[in-house]
């Protein structure tokens, strides 16, 4: 089988939905399928290509954030696939959707789209891109939809065909790394520096948590367009013995970062499904998470992490960072974290699922 996979955007930039669709094209060529990877040129990255794996990058080097180019992109790779040959193409959110659907009808090939959160419930993006991503995701029918969130699942769509297959961990990778924990009580953020994920309101709650622990600490891991204001923020309500903004930090050294912390903290006003959270899960932290995405399914009070009901409300964050930090059990929780996606979430999980629904869409 040769498959067309097609992503507006890849490394150096790093996201949850560019991890997943290296993790598990990468086990897919393992296991014979030919696989090329469509995507934007956002410059160079280290990756080692596996057998049976190739990456096309259209067009000149842009930077991840350039909106012309990620508006023309669709219409690129469609003329760029329209030449080759392929039994499949598997499009992830959301412009690239527009490809994988144009494919399928004209050259009469199977199309699977994987959603890795939306956005079209909130109001943090215009009517006019929420409309699209909507359209995108729910008015188009293609072969096959993944999403790798349930709450998707609740959304009205036209596919009939909508299959949950979960992001996963390379816990072994974690279980190699030791570090001693900090002195104090550190929380930990680790994602891009985006409205998406909260951040102001999480600065604002710590003001407050340090009300009671003058000692409480949080680590911002991430880069972003925020990066400014946080910045400004922190200075402006004088945290800056609280809180520390770290920029990336990538493999090994992230590792020990999150191992070195006490509690791992995602505020985000909606989710697909975190990849944080799995990793902080596999370096045995408990979680405070807000109720977004699948985190509202996975994250259980008292047994392996914490959930924020108000999104909004920095009292509300500070009230369940208090009663996290007064917790004598922390480890346990976050041993049951580690249990959970040792268990239950892998790539070769994930990959093989994905092969079932590629080969289901072939035969249908």
């Amino acid at each position: 089988m040769k498959v067309a996979v097609v992503i507006d955007t890849w490394f150096p930039f790093i996201g949850g939905g560019q991890i997943n669709t290296w993790e598990i094209s990468k086990r897919l060529s393992q296991k014979g399928i030919l696989i090329d990877i469509v995507t934007r040129n956002n410059g160079q990255n280290n990756l080692r290509l596996p057998k049976n794996l190739k990456v096309f990058k259209l067009g000149d080097k842009r930077d991840s954030k350039d909106l012309i180019s990620k508006i023309m992109f669709p219409i690129k790779a469609y003329f760029f696939l329209l030449k080759r040959q392929y039994d499949l193409v598997h499009a992830h959110a959301f412009l690239p959707g527009i490809t994988a659907k144009l494919l399928m009808l004209t050259k009469n090939i199977p199309a699977v789209f994987t959603i890795h959160g939306t956005s079209i419930n909130t109001d943090l993006n215009n009517l006019i891109y929420r409309f699209i991503e909507r359209f995108i995701l729910t008015k188009i029918q293609y072969s096959a939809q993944i999403t790798v969130s349930q709450d998707f699942l609740k959304i009205k769509n036209v596919n009939e065909k909508v299959i949950y297959i979960p992001n996963g961990v390379d816990v072994d990778r974690f279980d190699k790394v030791e570090v001693e924990k900090l002195k104090n009580f550190t929380l930990i953020f680790v994602g891009r520096l985006h409205p998406q994920k909260n951040l102001p309101t999480l600065i604002k709650s710590i003001d407050l948590v340090r009300n009671d622990i003058p000692n409480v600490k949080l680590i911002i891991v991430g880069t972003g367009m925020q990066k400014q204001l946080l910045l400004d923020l922190v200075k402006n309500l004088r945290l800056k013995k609280n809180i520390k903004m770290v920029g990336e930090v990538k493999g090994r050294d992230l590792i020990s970062l999150y191992k070195s912390c006490h509690i791992f903290i995602l505020p985000s006003i909606y989710e697909g499904q975190p990849l944080a959270l799995f990793e902080a899960w596999a370096s045995k932290l408990p979680v405070i998470t807000t109720k977004v995405g699948d985190c509202q399914y996975l994250v259980k009070k008292d047994i392996n992490g914490y959930l924020i009901n108000d999104t909004n409300s920095k009292a509300e964050i500070a009230k369940v960072v208090r009663k996290a930090l007064e917790n004598k059990n922390l480890e346990k929780l976050g041993n049951s974290g580690y249990n959970l996606v040792k268990q239950s979430f892998s790539w070769d999980k994930s990959a093989q699922k994905t092969l079932e629904a590629y080969r289901n869409a072939v035969k249908s």
